[in-house]
């Protein structure tokens, strides 16, 4: 099968390879890293659908793109000093590509802004560091705002020749305390590709293609340092296709990879999580004895070593295609821990999930190029690419030193620029074996007990996990106790949330914990706002300790049942299961048909067809926009009666 296009080479290995040297020999400056972003003129840059056909794009055509709109922004700049810092908030899309070649294109620095953060969050930034101007998605700021549809129309003028941008900046997710910007210049990443091409010659899972084409799934935020780097960086360079999506709805996601035939998925362990979760929860449906053949066969295939992926390919087909089929080549994990036994699952059906290591400050340091299940299975982070080197200090930190790192970080205005020889202090937790590392949580969130011992939610929570609990996490309490809250968000059985107190205390006796952890705290609500990719120990700690969590108590959970779910409320919900083939215990009253129960267009109809047969009405047009959680139905079946 011939490649897309490699350069005229006979090997992915020669052309990458040819492609650093030559990259090696110019200037490291962002202005050459764009010209060699886009040296592959033929090849297909990105790949969309409109819900019928597959539209794509080249490398050549979306730099005349670039070039041609680069005016305008220019001239929506105008009073905007050069060399400033320009924000970019957009959503992930082709779009947010060309926005971001373009701000330096027109010689500003883009700040990469995290949209997670809260509006109040994202003000302080542009004020503290003096941001000249925001391109944007739609949200006004109280800078200047350029809305993204003036900067991305062409024009006939001709850009005024000015320096090229000089750094990336991006922000840090703010789990940890106060938000730092990281700035990486055309050095930092130039580096950064030197490790990605590393990695394919220890790792040749890495660069396989299917039907002659790598195509990776843009689902990370691209404003994020993994997404940015892994994703973007390491495969943009090197002209492989990218799959955008048209939202994150999970069957959008899956049909998309199919439709495409999505090579490449790289996630945070959330995304893996919860895939995973509802994976076994579909074969549990088939009846015990398929969930128990299905377990054995994944176990004998992870047993089975090098010949374990043809007999998973053989035997757990039917698995792979529920899940996202069989074009599937690399996985990776990255940003936060995840269980052993999820990477199990993945490589043991047939695909290949390796987990990663990296951070805002960092860059991206590490992946496991093994291609053995047994060591893909520990979820170890491998060792730190060829630029980077790790170290373990007597505490257990981790420290990180290299070329890859940002060039200068900056908090509360003070910028402090990087000495590549010195050691930066991650405030990872790391185990190491063999010279494999092992990431086991953030020293910040280690936990005093009452006999002084430390202890690890990172390492904990994975044994506290419990059926019909959303989330766990593990915080110290208002005099420092260790406090195990849990997240039963949209359970509203009396006996099964009663069932959830009993078995974390039974976890917790199990894990010899239940004299060492203070309380067992149940919420509705959940432990990770909607725009995290991870939870965020600090916020959901600041949460509970200012009672802006709503608990449960062990002995009223049949108030709280009874004002949470009305009969009304019990009648739609029902409806709402049925529709989706799921049990009515798991629905909430205010979970989303499609962003938080996964329906599709389908199901929703289904559920229109059965309101209209129960109530007898009609629901106005477009009424899947905004009649989506039982709560809305009720309200407007309230208004009809």
């Amino acid at each position: 099968m011939k490649l897309q296009n490699i350069g005229g080479f006979d090997t992915i290995d020669r052309f990458v390879t040819y492609k650093i040297e030559e990259y090696g020999k110019r200037e490291k400056t962002l202005e050459t890293l764009f010209h060699f972003m886009f040296s592959e003129e033929e090849n297909v840059m990105a790949e969309i659908t409109d819900g019928y056909r597959i539209k794509r794009i080249t490398y050549g055509e979306f730099r005349q793109r670039i070039l041609a709109a680069a005016p305008s922004l220019a001239r929506a700049l105008a009073d905007v000093p050069q060399g400033s810092l320009v924000g970019l908030y957009f959503s992930n899309s082709m779009e947010w590509v060309q926005l971001f070649w373009e701000i330096l294109l027109c010689g500003y620095r883009p700040l990469l802004m995290n949209a997670s953060l809260a509006d109040e969050i994202l003000e302080d930034i542009l004020r503290e560091h003096a941001v000249g101007a925001v391109v944007s998605g739609g949200k006004q700021f109280s800078v200047k705002t350029v809305q993204a549809q003036e900067a991305l129309v062409p024009s006939a003028e001709t850009l005024p020749e000015r320096p090229f941008g000089s750094e990336v900046l991006f922000m840090s997710s703010g789990t940890t305390g106060k938000v730092k910007l990281s700035a990486y210049t055309g050095e930092n990443f130039f580096y950064q590709i030197c490790d990605s091409a590393n990695i394919i010659k220890q790792c040749p899972r890495m660069k396989e293609h299917y039907k002659g084409e790598l195509k990776q799934l843009v689902l990370l935020p691209l404003y994020h340092v993994f997404g940015f780097i892994a994703v973007y960086l390491w495969f943009g360079f090197f002209s492989r296709t990218f799959v955008f999506l048209k939202d994150l709805n999970p069957a959008t996601i899956q049909n998309t990879v199919k439709k495409h035939e999505v090579t490449h998925i790289f996630a945070v362990p959330m995304v893996w999580d919860k895939v995973y979760r509802a994976a076994l929860k579909q074969v549990k449906k088939r009846g015990k004895r398929t969930y128990d053949k299905f377990t054995r066969a994944v176990k004998l295939s992870n047993r089975l070593g090098a010949l374990g992926e043809p007999f998973a390919r053989a035997a757990l087909g039917e698995v792979r295609e529920s899940l996202f089929g069989d074009s599937i080549r690399f996985l990776i994990s990255g940003g936060g821990a995840l269980a052993p036994e999820v990477f199990a699952f993945y490589n043991g059906i047939g695909y290949h999930l390796a987990n990663g290591y990296g951070m805002t400050e960092i860059g991206i340091t590490s992946v496991e190029k093994s291609n053995r299940q047994a060591v893909l299975n520990t979820a170890s982070v491998g060792a730190p690419f060829g630029y980077t080197a790790y170290c373990r200090d007597a505490s257990g930190e981790l420290l990180v030193k290299g070329k890859t790192r940002a060039a200068r970080i900056i908090v509360n205005g003070e910028s402090t620029v990087t000495d590549y020889d010195e050691w930066f202090h991650t405030g990872d937790l790391v185990s190491v074996h063999d010279g494999r590392y092992y990431h086991e949580g953030r020293m910040d969130d280690l936990i005093v007990g009452k006999s002084g011992e430390n202890l690890n939610p990172t390492l904990l929570e994975p044994l506290l996990q419990v059926p019909y609990c959303d989330a766990v996490c593990l915080i110290a309490g208002r005099d420092g106790e260790p406090v195990l809250l849990a997240s039963v968000r949209g359970c509203l059985s009396q006996s099964r949330i009663s069932q959830v107190f009993e078995a974390l205390d039974a976890a917790l006796a199990a894990a010899g914990l239940n004299r060492t952890v203070a309380g067992v705290c149940v919420t509705s609500d959940p432990l990770m706002e909607a725009s995290e990719i991870k939870i965020s120990r600090r916020r959901v700690r600041e949460k509970y300790l200012g009672g802006k969590l709503r608990m449960i108590e062990r002995e009223r959970v049949a108030e709280y049942v009874e004002g949470a779910l009305s009969a009304l409320e019990a009648e739609v919900r029902a409806l709402f299961a049925t529709a989706l083939e799921r049990e009515a215990e798991g629905i909430g009253a205010e979970d989303h048909f499609f962003r938080d129960l996964g329906g599709t267009s389908l199901d929703y109809f289904t559920l229109l067809e059965m309101l209209k047969n129960n109530y007898a009405v009609e629901l106005a047009e477009g009424a899947g926009e905004d009649l989506v959680t039982v709560r809305a139905v009720c309200d407007y079946l309230k208004t009809v009666k």
